[in-house]
């Protein structure tokens, strides 16, 4: 299993790659023709930064994130914004809070609570896939950038999902304005179901709390094993 903010969807980008470029500019604000005609300067600083950028998160020794999320469904109606944090360290470690629950890795076993399930899922740190939910943030920096364009400041980039094998239809990446912060991920499936990540906080020098990677089972769940 892969833990992932980012990806909640299955994959046609690369079979559909024109298309899922142009769904990804048009739900984004940014017109395929626009897209075109910007010149080159756009999606170099885009490639230039998320290089930057991945150069940065790998040096880190953890890494703390506070994101909200919101899907919109084919019935074009968007969820309520739910409220989530990250925090990575070193080894695969981190600890993932978000609106279902709580995932916990101590880089050698994972923890999921689903409290509406009362259900603790325990898992092999290495069926996280690609790192753990502290390759999230990598996985997305280092995907190809296919096209660029700077939407009332800040630089928007279209990534190639498949490049990093995500399974999604589009994906694009949102920096500020001096392209130095991730500010926000959108993602689109074939379907036409859309999720929106907003990060409102993002530290490299963040100080896990003691403890944080470990996790206390509640006396009141059911316990699935899959190690």
């Amino acid at each position: 299993m892969k833990i992932n903010l980012f990806r909640p969807f299955p994959r046609l980008f690369r079979a559909r790659s024109r298309l899922g470029l142009v769904v990804a500019l048009a739900t984004t604000g940014v017109g395929a023709e626009s897209a075109t005609l910007t010149s080159r300067t756009a999606l170099e600083e885009a490639r230039a930064a998320l290089t930057s950028l991945s150069a940065r998160n790998r040096a880190a020794p953890s890494v703390s994130l506070h994101f909200s999320s919101r899907v919109m469904g084919a019935d074009g109606a968007w969820t309520a914004p739910a409220q989530g944090d990250l925090v990575t360290a070193d080894s695969g470690r981190f600890r993932l809070k978000y609106a279902q629950g709580v995932v916990v890795s101590d880089g050698k076993t994972l923890w999921q609570h689903f409290p509406a399930t009362g259900q603790v899922v325990i898992r092999t740190a290495a069926s996280a896939g690609s790192g753990g939910a502290g390759g999230v943030l990598l996985r997305f920096l280092q995907a190809r950038a296919v096209a660029a364009a700077r939407v009332q400041g800040a630089l928007r980039i279209v990534l190639d999902p498949a490049s990093v094998g995500e399974n999604l239809d589009s994906l694009v990446l949102t920096l500020s304005p001096d392209a130095g912060t991730v500010r926000k991920v959108e993602t689109q499936d074939p379907a036409g179901n859309r999720a929106e990540y907003t990060v409102s906080s993002l530290r490299h020098d963040a100080r896990p709390r003691r403890g944080a990677f470990t996790f206390r089972i509640p006396d009141d769940v059911e316990v699935v094993d899959m190690r």
